[in-house]
């Protein structure tokens, strides 16, 4: 492995493990991809990223699905020297809009016939991925083109090709405090913040994460969540130190994954409840016997009911709890592959190198057993957001970053979470911010108060829940409708309750435990 001053990963593992598989595109039935043609086709589109003007230390920005073209091109934008930005494929154009203007790429790579807000801040440019990989396969000569159509199987794939290569700028030496990635997050503002990755906080979390999981030099970890998503990321930035195979999906189809998990050797996969959820009911009666090659599988993003654990371990699965940030590069406790079972419904023990503690509102430091503000530190945080002075402030104190989750350690020194950013939505392992629904219900002009909250779901985790005051009878068809567009689909809540004034406190705070017992009950509310 490279040393941190001077970083040639991809070259480094392509040369260690030129023929094993680097990125097995689930999704499809293109043939895997080795390191060795990932190498060379990442050095082809950097040639075609520095054709565009990409320099060492630009943001390249994309918003692109789970897929192997989507992987070549972060290889590229690495290998140019240059930090990848995947943003999420779900927000509305407003949304979206409004973090590239927080970003500013340089250059934003995106599919083909994407709605875009064509008036983008700055020098930033726009690029379909299809036209930049034409362009990279035109410009080399080689006569193989990067992107082709197999005509067996009417699958897009990528073609390997070494030539050309030699037309390239000089490799980028890659130092470990260079930027590798900023991903968005939720933060208690309700605004999402950028949060950005040096190659030193990725190389931390991969290190961590390894001493916990181990190392097989067969390793495939299965990748179900999105590349925007820090668990998704984090799993193709570790194969860079690792030489493992990345299964990718688009999506989670619970056929293709329990069919991956079945036929092609996947060792580790990273889930949320809900996707787990949703495996143990549609294959009933699977157990770990049946899975030989299945080693782990991380369970984070939300709490898992106790049901859900109790036949996880009915069938021997190997089930990790798992609690990390998006600034921290994923996992900072996760339970030991040693103690499934002793370590069942927490988050484990903090990973080599994390330092951990549990805090009162004054900053002391609570005994074990005593719930309260998880704080860390660690090698893989991020020094900071961008361009966010009070969230910094408030977040990165004294050398710690204070995370706004509650928890607390067990007698045998476990992390349990009880609760993630209390006024956190988490519904099927993606963050919502009540306040933002919320202000987008209160410009709606028959909407004259709203108030936003979570309630228990067995399959989501929770649902998103909106308690209304009417100004006149009103439809709420009408109302959600109004919401599909500024808020992304997951954002919009599933259960509406109409009432005479919401219920608050002497100084005027809205009462949201209240609400949330309320909202849960199903008599209370209209579903939709």
């Amino acid at each position: 492995m490279c040393e941190p001053d001077s970083i040639h990963m991809l070259s480094d593992t392509a040369a260690r493990f030129p023929d094993r598989p680097a990125v097995i595109d689930g999704s499809t039935a293109a043939p895997p991809l080795s390191w060795r043609k990932l190498y060379a086709e990442a050095r082809r589109v950097s040639v075609e990223l520095y054709r565009r003007g990409v320099r060492p230390g630009d943001t390249v920005a994309s918003i692109l699905g789970n897929t192997r073209e989507h992987v070549t091109l972060l290889h590229g934008i690495w290998l140019s020297g240059a930090a990848c930005a995947p943003l999420n494929t779900r927000l509305t154009e407003r949304e979206r809009s409004a973090q590239i203007a927080h970003l500013r790429p340089s250059l934003l790579i995106h599919e083909e016939g994407f709605p875009l807000d064509r008036d983008m801040p700055g020098r930033t440019v726009m690029l379909s991925l299809r036209h930049m990989l034409e362009a990279t396969s035109a410009g080399d000569g080689s006569g193989s083109p990067l992107l082709r159509r197999d005509h067996a199987t009417g699958s897009r794939s990528m073609g390997m090709c070494f030539e050309g290569e030699g037309r390239s700028p000089a490799p980028v030496g890659i130092s470990g405090d260079m930027r590798c990635s900023v991903l968005f997050t939720s933060g208690t503002s309700g605004r999402a913040k950028a949060v950005p990755h040096s190659w030193n906080n990725h190389r931390a979390s991969a290190a961590a994460s390894r001493a916990n999981l181990g190392e097989h030099s067969g390793d495939i970890w299965q990748c179900v969540i999105p590349l925007y998503h820090i668990g998704g990321l984090a799993i193709v930035v570790r194969s860079l130190f690792t030489g493992m195979a990345v299964r990718l999906h688009d999506g989670f189809a619970v056929d293709e994954v329990l069919q991956a998990l079945r036929n092609d050797s996947v060792t580790i996969t990273s889930v949320v409840p809900t996707m787990l959820h949703r495996i143990m009911v549609a294959a009933p009666g699977l157990t770990a016997a049946e899975l030989p090659s299945l080693r782990a599988v991380l369970l984070g993003g939300a709490a898992a009911s106790v049901g859900l654990w109790d036949e996880a371990l009915r069938r021997n699965f190997p089930v990790l709890g798992t609690y990390g940030l998006t600034e921290s590069c994923a996992q900072v406790a996760t339970a030991s592959p040693l103690s499934i079972r002793e370590e069942a419904q927490t988050a484990g023990h903090p990973l080599r190198d994390v330092q951990m503690e549990i805090r009162d509102a004054a900053g002391a430091t609570l005994p074990t057993e005593t719930e309260g503000e998880i704080v860390l530190r660690g090698p893989m945080l991020t020094e900071g957001y961008l361009q966010e002075v009070d969230e910094q402030h408030r977040a990165f104190r004294d050398g710690w970053f204070h995370t706004g989750d509650i928890g607390h350690f067990d007698a045998a020194g476990r992390l349990i979470v009880s609760a993630r950013r209390e006024d956190v939505i988490i519904s099927g392992g993606e963050n919502i911010m009540p306040s933002e629904i919320e202000s987008v219900l209160l410009r709606l002009e028959d909407v004259a108060d709203a108030a936003v909250v979570g309630v228990t779901d067995a399959e989501w985790g929770q649902q998103v829940a909106a308690a209304l005051v009417l100004r006149r009878e009103a439809s709420i068809e009408e109302i959600a409708e109004a919401c599909r567009k500024e808020l992304a689909g997951y954002k919009i809540p599933r259960i509406w309750h109409v009432m005479e004034a919401l219920p608050r406190t002497a100084s005027g705070k809205i009462r949201y435990a209240e609400l949330r017992v309320l909202l849960g009950r199903p008599e209370e509310r209209k579903d939709t």
